[in-house]
């Protein structure tokens, strides 16, 4: 994949800008980003992706199993110290940006289910992991992880996920496995992540809310 052309696509200043770490397969794109912030001094917006994560992690420690170039899988790093009160925003400004990303690329009206899942006619579709650590400098920093199912059909679903999830392809073209662009949806979500993190920035938590109300699951 091209990620430098990909980058250079991107209208934002901050997310995806830096640098775009691409490892074709990794444990954790949450672990890998915490490693480059912490080790290896990586600047705010760097971002992390695979195609494979071999231990992906959600909340609670559930393991987020995929098969391999058909997801987006992948995790932004922010050097903003968060208030009290905003600790519990990035779980949202990352499946607002989500959900928003997807309506834009494929017209699904997907939805938040609290506190971090992005749902498709109450199955899910697409997760968030938001991780808070400090670096060498004692200076804290946290990276936003998420994981979309994409192009996964229903035959490559375990049968035990077949009634709770599903992909951005089964909901597009139900059997018919069209293929969608992972690039293209990433690009409208990193986008759409970026303008929400910069409302955060400015401790205006009660735009960041009401937008969410307009996406979530009723």
């Amino acid at each position: 994949m091209d990620f430098e052309a990909f980058r250079g696509k991107l209208k934002n200043r901050i997310v995806g800008k830096p640098d775009i770490v691409y490892l074709t397969e990794v444990k954790s794109t949450n672990d890998a980003a915490i490693e480059l912030a912490k080790n290896d001094g990586a600047e705010e917006g760097t971002l992390v992706i695979t195609d494979y994560q071999t231990a992906g992690r959600g909340r609670y420690g559930r393991t987020w199993k995929a098969p391999s170039g058909k997801c987006i899988l992948a995790s932004v790093i922010f050097r903003y110290r968060l208030k009290k009160e905003q600790v519990h925003l990035p779980n949202l400004i990352g499946a607002l940006a989500i959900v928003q990303g997807i309506h834009s690329v494929t017209g699904l009206s997907a939805k938040i289910k609290h506190p971090n899942d992005v749902r498709i006619e109450q199955k899910k579709v697409a997760g968030v992991l938001t991780e808070i650590e400090y670096d060498q400098h004692r200076h804290p920093f946290f990276v936003l992880g998420f994981g979309v199912n994409v192009n996964i059909s229903m035959a490559e679903f375990p049968v035990e996920l077949l009634n709770s999830a599903t992909s951005l392809q089964i909901a597009v073209s139900g059997s018919q496995n069209i293929e969608i662009c992972r690039l293209t949806v990433l690009h409208s979500i990193l986008e759409r992540l970026e303008e929400h993190y910069l409302t955060l920035k400015t401790g205006n938590v009660t735009l960041i809310q009401d937008q969410v109300k307009v996406w979530e699951e009723k």
